[in-house]
């Protein structure tokens, strides 16, 4: 008995402690998402489809400030709908800011963040880059990160460079409908990776 009435007892700490402190917690867990290096010049600046203007904004303003040291960026991004692709899309858009057509190179197969990093890795072999900078949106940079560098292996050398402007706040993120939608999907994606991966490396269970 005397047991039981322990156990409740650190079971209402524990909650109470939880309640109490579960800003900070939930704060540190979309926190946990994000990824970022230090900035250095790279070959290339690779920005991955998503969102609306944000990665393209930043990786325009990268290339426009120097960052790429052969001039060229990877737009990655599939098909989208008819003949149109991220990718081409992308494009228009980072002609629009400032980057010249010629230094904008298409990566339009993908359709996932692996298949990003696999057919970026083609582009890349191809025209012997050894690095990059990679960019993408605050809450997908780690993940982002995580699959390219498994991907890129030790040929490639990346750099994570997520959008410096974004929708997505980590601050009180729980109490906004779109940002708990968008860090529940990234954790659940997060947690798929981590399995799969696992078995696939012969770690797993």
């Amino acid at each position: 008995m005397l047991k039981c009435f322990k156990a409740l007892i650190a079971f209402v700490v524990v909650c109470g402690l939880f309640y109490l402190g579960h800003g900070f917690i939930l704060e540190k867990a979309g926190k946990y998402l994000y990824y970022k290096d230090e900035l250095k010049p790279a070959d290339a600046i690779v920005v991955l489809a998503g969102e609306e203007t944000e990665r393209v904004e930043y990786g325009a303003k990268l290339f426009r400030d120097g960052w790429a040291r052969k001039d060229k960026v990877i737009m990655a991004g599939g098909p989208l709908v008819w003949k149109y692709s991220w990718a081409s899309l992308m494009q228009e858009h980072g002609v629009y800011l400032g980057i010249p057509k010629n230094a904008i190179l298409l990566e339009d197969k993908s359709r996932t963040t692996e298949e990003d990093a696999i057919f970026t890795k083609e582009i890349m072999n191809k025209h012997g880059y050894k690095s990059c900078i990679l960019v993408t949106s605050p809450y997908h940079s780690r993940r982002a990160l995580r699959i390219f560098t498994k991907i890129m292996g030790d040929e490639i050398k990346i750099i994570s460079a997520p959008s410096e402007e974004s929708w997505f706040k980590f601050a009180d993120w729980w109490k906004r409908k779109r940002d708990r939608a968008r860090v529940l999907d990234e954790y659940s994606k997060f947690l798929w990776l981590i399995i799969f991966n696992a078995k696939a490396d012969g770690t797993g269970a």
